[in-house]
């Protein structure tokens, strides 16, 4: 049956329900004009358009497929075919009983590409959050009024600074007065996201105690400053970059 027949048959069931084309295209989400046109035999809807009138009418489309045009009944019938064969290939995939070779190779494919994707998608990510760009450079401490500290530790004259390379960081104690400068600590950093956490290998006089000793700070990089805030230790510092 071709159109004008299908309208016809929507028209019928439309009014068997006794609904207006308006009340008809509310529950379809259609405008009146079209429904007019599909009624009137004008045009030929999509198949999914005629699911949604018949779905509105309280009517099976499958069920409604004789009465369709063949064009239609067709569509339907190839999609229901086609996803119950690719769901019996499928399951037919995993019984190793037959074909075990090919069914393997297929698998290991299937596996590969999705372990590649996988990879690929961690890799971006990890990235992404670890970009060290940010804190790379030489920075020096800021004191608790936000100025730049001559007197670390309250010792007059000490300047600390921190030099942060690709992988590896030294802390520098600059005494200007005395021309003086000692490496306080160095050793190695990681950074993941927001988090900071540097490994001390090397520690100078009267650091000793720090030789092995595992810091983790949470950080933050805003114009040339950076916030630290210790996690399992009491530093929260503030440093402005300086070169």
């Amino acid at each position: 049956m071709q159109q004008p027949n299908l309208g016809k048959k929507i028209a019928k069931l439309r009014k068997a329900k006794g609904l207006t084309q308006e009340e008809l295209v509310e529950k379809c989400n259609l405008s009146v004009r079209t429904l007019q046109r599909i009624e009137a035999g004008e045009v030929m809807p999509r198949s999914y358009t005629v699911k949604l009138i018949f779905s509105a009418l309280g009517q099976d489309a499958y069920e409604e497929a004789a009465d369709l045009p063949e064009r239609l009944k067709a569509t339907i019938d190839v999609t229901r075919d086609g996803s119950a064969k690719f769901f019996m290939y499928i399951i037919d995939l995993f019984n190793l009983k037959t074909n075990t070779m090919k069914k393997l190779s297929i698998l290991s494919i299937i596996l590969l590409s999705i372990c590649t994707v996988v990879l690929s998608a961690c890799l971006t990510t990890k990235k992404v959050v670890s970009n060290k760009n940010s804190i790379i450079g030489t920075w020096q401490i800021l004191n608790s009024r936000g100025l730049l500290d001559s007197s670390y530790a309250n010792q007059p004259g000490i300047t600390r600074y921190k030099m942060i390379s690709n992988d590896k960081f030294v802390i520098l104690d600059v005494k200007y007065g005395a021309s003086l400068m000692s490496a306080a600590m160095a050793g190695n950093y990681t950074v993941y996201d927001d988090v900071y956490t540097e490994t001390i290998h090397t520690a100078g006089i009267g650091y000793s105690g720090f030789l092995g000793v595992r810091n983790t700070f949470k950080y933050k990089v805003a114009d040339s400053l950076m916030y630290i805030n210790g996690l399992n230790n009491g530093y929260n510092e503030v440093w402005k970059r300086v070169k």
